[in-house]
């Protein structure tokens, strides 16, 4: 079924002109998109990687040390130099927490002072951050502290004193002779004429 132009009676007239213009004009925008010229990608320039950083370790007391609790004073180590130190504690069943801060010498060195602590069982470990960030952990290590001993009667020793058996008198020695005089040596008297 035509309609009086010639076309299909679903067709109007006012279609003829522009219904094609629509894909025209989209496969005209794609064509300017894909030929547009880009702007170059910024060249990456490669930076050589930063070297390791040397591991972290806490050196006094010795893993697994067990301590009088008055002994534990301070926590020695080495780091990489000049970096930021994190003194981490854990003691069961508290979470990790952090004690304190410093600074490593150029030797890599640094020192922690403690606080007294109260026996048992305690976990320490140390974050070095150098100065670009990077971070060196160190394995944690376990220390015991043991309650002082209670004090003794017996002396600092802790033995009790060697029992002492009484003495036996000695026989009495008769009293010692003077020793002997010697005799003196005879003066014949001046002969008188």
């Amino acid at each position: 079924m035509l309609n009086a132009q010639g076309k299909p009676r679903y067709w109007l007239g006012a279609y003829d002109a522009w219904h094609l213009m629509l894909p025209v004009a989209l496969a005209a925008v794609l064509v300017v998109w894909a030929l547009a010229p880009r702007p170059p990608a910024p060249r990456r320039v490669a930076t050589a990687p930063s070297p390791p950083l040397a591991p972290s370790s806490i050196t006094q007391p010795a893993a697994g040390a067990e301590l009088r609790a008055r002994q534990f004073q301070s926590i020695q180590g080495v780091a990489p130099p000049q970096a930021r130190v994190f003194l981490f504690l854990r003691q069961i069943p508290r979470p990790e927490q952090l004690l304190g801060e410093t600074r490593s010498a150029t030797n890599g060195a640094f020192l922690f002072t403690m606080a007294g602590f109260p026996p048992g069982d305690y976990g320490f470990r140390v974050e070095a951050v150098a100065a670009d960030g990077r971070r060196s952990p160190s394995p944690e290590i376990s220390v015991r502290l043991t309650p002082e001993p209670p004090p003794t009667p017996h002396g600092p020793s802790g033995r009790a004193p060697a029992a002492v058996a009484p003495r036996k008198p000695k026989p009495a020695k008769p009293p010692a002779k003077p020793p002997a005089k010697a005799p003196a040596p005879t003066r014949k008297p001046p002969a008188r004429d």
